[in-house]
């Protein structure tokens, strides 16, 4: 494992790394987004800096509406008064606990003919107690970080895929969905358990017994990652080229989201305590979703980044039994998507 992805690593970048802030020419004006899981954290304060940098049109992807209805008014008002004309803030409803919630934004989107110039897929879940949710019967953090997050991906990458194709020359469209280095960190014990029991791995993710609370957000995470990787080394060459840009990005460990808010008691108050030492504010986090969105450009096509540069992948994939487990989590996501989605989509990536 490279130093970058060992906990000495991780404490390094947390205490003596800094993420830069956006050039102060960046200029977004003109330009549109999306970003999930706005209402709050690391999306809300990423909203804010891309307003900040003249941002004409966003979208605040929230479950609910009524906090993401809070989250326009605060944006707007923290805006300078000589920001003339001000941008136009949508709430848009999106749960990614429903694959019918995923399906009717992205229909939605479609349906608007607007055009879209990054999308940051910033929502997510750390759970520290078993859920299940209601929707699917999947555990939930399995559903909101690897599976939804992949349906929404998988339905975007069209959409802007095509909005490439038709604006050609124009700066191509981003999709960057926000990882964590802690995918380096996974037991994932899961898979191991699926081939020894021969037992389809996202049963034993589902089966309570083997919820592991100090493991699962890694997991997910890491889930996540491997489809990404699957993904990109499936793009034609010519998509990979011209087509919208993918990437991975990690804003660091950080205090002021609400990431852990299922963490109670003494735990949760230690935990709480420990982000306060080792945290970055979420607003310096969010300087690294900016990066990923909007400045780090071609380069950023498949690569996962960190402070705002590139940085390596949880390295899971580089064996051959990573390899295989890569090629199985693939299958399985497309699997679970197929009844909710046409893969015969995935022809054209």
């Amino acid at each position: 494992m490279p130093f970058y992805n060992t906990y000495p690593g991780f404490l390094y970048r947390q205490f003596l790394v800094c993420p830069p802030k956006a050039p102060s020419t960046t200029s977004l004006h003109g330009k549109a987004g999306l970003v999930t899981g706005s209402n709050t954290g690391l999306g809300y304060q990423a909203s804010a800096q891309f307003l900040a940098l003249g941002l004409s049109h966003l979208i605040l992807a929230v479950r609910n509406t009524s906090k993401g209805e809070a989250a326009r008014k605060s944006l707007l008002a923290s805006l300078p008064a000589s920001a003339k004309p001000p941008p136009l803030v949508e709430v848009w409803e999106l749960d990614l606990g429903s694959y019918a919630s995923v399906t009717a934004f992205v229909e939605r989107l479609q349906q608007s003919d607007l055009q879209i110039d990054f999308a940051l897929l910033n929502a997510g879940v750390a759970n520290f107690h078993y859920i299940v949710n209601e929707s699917t019967s999947h555990e939930t953090s399995m559903q909101i970080n690897w599976l939804s997050t992949a349906l929404l991906t998988l339905q975007l990458l069209p959409i802007l895929d095509r909005q490439a194709a038709q604006y050609p020359g124009q700066t191509r469209p981003v999709i960057s969905i926000v990882s964590s280095e802690t995918a380096a960190w996974a037991q994932f014990k899961e898979a191991q358990i699926s081939v020894k029991e021969n037992i389809p791995l996202l049963d034993v993710l589902d089966d309570k017994e083997h919820f592991d609370m100090a493991d699962r957000y890694y997991t997910s995470k890491l889930l996540y990652q491997l489809f990404f990787l699957e993904l990109f080394k499936r793009r034609s060459t010519s998509k990979r080229s011209t087509g919208a840009i993918l990437n991975l990005v990690n804003p660091g460990f950080c205090y002021g989201s609400e990431l852990h808010r299922t963490a109670e008691g003494v735990f949760g108050k230690v935990l709480g305590g420990m982000k306060r030492v080792i945290g970055r504010s979420t607003s310096m986090g969010a300087r690294t979703l900016v990066h990923s969105s909007v400045l780090a450009g071609d380069e950023s096509n498949g690569r996962y980044l960190s402070d705002c540069k590139s940085a390596p992948f949880a390295g899971y994939g580089d064996s051959d039994a990573g390899r295989i487990t890569q090629g199985r989590v693939w299958d399985l996501t497309l699997a679970e998507l197929s009844s909710v989605m046409d893969i015969e989509v995935l022809s054209e990536i």
